[in-house]
């Protein structure tokens, strides 16, 4: 699983810097103040560097696997085959979270220095509201195959004994999720769309609506029906 990852995230990066080198400009904004304003100006491969941190954080999370097991194709392939599947591991699913998580944020900031936006600050709640999308889709679909029920990642502990209860909320909790990650997304883009911040409010509200609340209140009834 962890050398899928790794492929991943290497073809990510190479697209990211394909990107960095086609269409950005040979002098970017590398800093901002802390009020968000541009600060220093320098090279545009500066953020090729962001975009090789999934790899390297995928290629320590295959090396310390591959020190612990030697693994053969056929055990590979069964492991792919969980993953699509939904039954991958616990620690798969975390590194892949990781992973995904700064390749995300490296694509944002690749995106930020491409428009050469003077002032961060403006755009700053659309960043959080994707960042937190991004998050709520990974952990809402990568955690799904685990024995326990979770909301988020975050064990829930009291359908432990109930199988049926616990499959069909986890069912809705990954629906739920992913809906509600894309969902917020789209808010976002359209918060910058229209330059207004109303979107972004909306998509934090349906976030912690449909990834949680309504994912909570559905395992709570589930064990009172028991």
């Amino acid at each position: 699983m962890r050398k899928l990852i790794l492929t991943l995230a290497a073809v990510n990066a190479i697209l990211n810097i394909m990107v960095i080198g086609i269409f950005m400009p040979s002098e970017v904004i590398t800093l901002y103040s802390l009020s968000g304003i541009a600060a220093v100006y320098g090279s545009r491969w500066l953020y090729a560097f962001y975009a090789i941190v999934p790899v390297l954080l995928s290629g320590v999370f295959f090396a310390l696997d591959s020190r612990q097991k030697g693994e053969d194709d056929e055990s590979q392939a069964t492991e792919i085959d969980d993953f699509l599947s939904g039954n991958s591991k616990r620690s798969d699913n975390a590194d892949m979270v990781c992973t995904w998580f700064t390749a995300v944020i490296s694509w944002i900031m690749t995106g930020v220095a491409l428009n050469n936006i003077e002032n961060i600050g403006v755009i700053m709640p659309s960043i959080l509201v994707v960042m937190i999308s991004a998050f709520v889709i990974f952990t809402s679909s990568m955690y799904n195959g685990e024995e326990y029920f979770q909301i988020c990642g975050i064990h829930v502990k009291w359908l432990d004994s109930d199988i049926d209860a616990k499959k069909r909320a986890k069912r809705l909790t990954m629906l739920t999720g992913v809906t509600s990650g894309i969902v917020g997304v789209c808010l976002a883009a359209w918060s910058l769309i229209i330059n207004n911040n109303i979107p972004n409010c909306l998509a934090v509200l349906q976030l912690l609506l449909l990834s949680f609340i309504v994912p909570l209140l559905y395992s709570r009834r589930s064990m009172k029906s028991q």
